[in-house]
């Protein structure tokens, strides 16, 4: 498998799918997953409302280190570093939020911070988390199902209390923030850490890129409606290395599309702490 291939939660091959792809790509593309187009469109809404408020009204919830809730300006995080390759900061702003809204789910990271404006961003991004953290839920049974495991509800069970967190990434255009300097992307080559993480994104000329196990990249394409799935390193690790977690980065912008900009949605998911997660 050379591409990132679609799978439907609701089809009797959603488990086969996802297994082939986790093998070989360790990205799909899911649809069926219920979540309103409504909903996602009010909630990219209110982000991109709030990032494009002045610096100086988005620094009142100014995240105080990186890892915690709040905004995340531009220079504050290179994904380069955890490779241990010294590279530029990445291209984006984000605003990072904890699913401890949620019932159940208790704070990790601290409280979540809340901007007065623009009005309605309180409750598109509660809405939106609880939306999207009941498909990770969906897809941790697909998992299971994929690897055999007798007890379906197994990674589910074990994914009920964590702080999962929604980043949401803006990357701004280059008429805003000026070309890229050299090795600078919009989000430098790194894994993710967790079970998986699910992305809601939209077209432009950066794409992401995810690494094939032959060192290729290969494009992962944007389809209207799905949701963008990746294998991280703990569900690598549980899986008993069948399934991989892919390096993967976004591109910086084309200097013949300076105002090409984007945002994406991307909830990062994690068993809960007391899970001893072996193979």
């Amino acid at each position: 498998m050379t591409g990132v291939p679609l799978v439907d939660l609701g089809a009797p091959d959603a488990p086969a799918v996802l297994d082939a792809a986790f093998r070989d790509v360790g990205f799909v593309m899911v649809t069926g997953h219920g979540v309103p187009a409504e909903l996602v469109d009010r909630t990219r809404a209110a982000f991109l409302s709030f990032f494009h408020l002045p610096a100086d009204r988005k620094a009142a919830v100014r995240m105080p280190r990186l890892g915690m809730a709040g905004w995340a300006p531009m220079g504050m995080e290179a994904n380069g570093y955890s490779f241990g390759h010294e590279t530029p900061p990445d291209m984006k702003e984000s605003y990072r939020l904890g699913a401890h809204e949620l019932p159940g789910r208790v704070a990790l990271r601290g409280a979540n911070v809340w901007p007065e404006e623009p009005a309605g961003f309180r409750e598109a991004a509660v809405e939106y988390l609880g939306a999207v953290d009941a498909v990770h839920l969906r897809i941790l049974e697909v998992c299971a199902v994929a690897l055999g495991l007798e007890d379906q509800g197994f990674f589910r069970r074990h994914a009920l209390r964590n702080d999962n967190t929604l980043n949401v990434n803006w990357y701004a255009p280059i008429s805003h923030l000026g070309a890229p300097v050299e090795g600078q992307y919009r989000i430098g080559p790194h894994t993710d850490f967790g079970t998986i993480t699910v992305l809601s994104r939209e077209p432009g000329s950066s794409a992401l890129q995810v690494q094939l196990p032959d060192g290729s990249w290969v494009e992962a394409p944007v389809v209207d409606g799905a949701f963008t799935v990746n294998c991280g390193d703990m569900m690598a690790h549980w899986s008993g290395g069948r399934w991989r977690s892919a390096i993967h980065r976004v591109l910086a912008p084309s200097a013949a599309e300076p105002d090409d900009a984007l945002l994406s949605l991307v909830y990062f998911c994690e068993p809960d702490p007391e899970t001893m997660i072996t193979p």
